[in-house]
């Protein structure tokens, strides 16, 4: 409960950063992740699963940006016999450092911490059913490329994230991508 307590004082505190940087004259940006997870289970129709994640950023110095963020996922399957449900949240916040801070195609280095509200249910056949949940502190660290509008307006981030806990494809890697708009 401490951690949880830790967590939500810390995402305030950024928040309340964000809010005081406003009238500083500060690139912000935010960035939009909502799609299935690409994966045979999707295409074979046996198991969907949802990938969230919803960030506010915002810059200190060209190479450097941070902010917090809510992200996560969703599954169900398979769709024919006992079915199994999970979601995680994760709420935390993340520092990214990029490279050629003037370039329209930027390499960068990211680190998240979050913590991470997980439950599951498996509705077993004859009725069986089984469920929990979990709470950890996990995050992680991941090389990418931000590719820019001619306008700088808009961006796409795609990179790979590595982590000391499963992604929704089951192993401690995965890539992703996400749509920015930056005002």
């Amino acid at each position: 409960m401490k951690s949880l307590l830790k967590t939500i004082l810390s995402v305030v505190f950024v928040g309340f950063c964000l809010i005081s940087s406003a009238q500083t004259g500060m690139n912000h940006s935010i960035g939009l992740q909502l799609n299935p997870y690409l994966d045979e289970s999707l295409f074979n129709g046996n198991a969907i699963k949802p990938v969230f994640a919803l960030r506010y950023t915002f810059s200190l110095k060209d190479h450097i940006t941070l902010g917090p963020e809510l992200s996560g996922s969703f599954m169900r399957g398979p769709i024919a016999g006992p079915v199994y449900k999970s979601s995680n949240f994760n709420l935390g916040g993340f520092i990214r450092y990029s490279f050629l801070p003037e370039s329209r195609i930027k390499p960068f280095f990211e680190l998240s911490s979050y913590y991470t509200f997980y439950n599951y249910k498996n509705l077993g056949t004859g009725g069986a059913e089984t469920s929990g949940s979990d709470n950890y502190l996990s995050g992680y660290l991941a090389p990418g490329i931000s590719l820019f509008s001619k306008s700088k307006k808009f961006s796409i981030d795609l990179f790979y994230k590595f982590s000391n806990k499963d992604f929704i494809n089951g192993k401690q890697s995965v890539l992703s991508y996400r749509l920015n708009f930056r005002f």
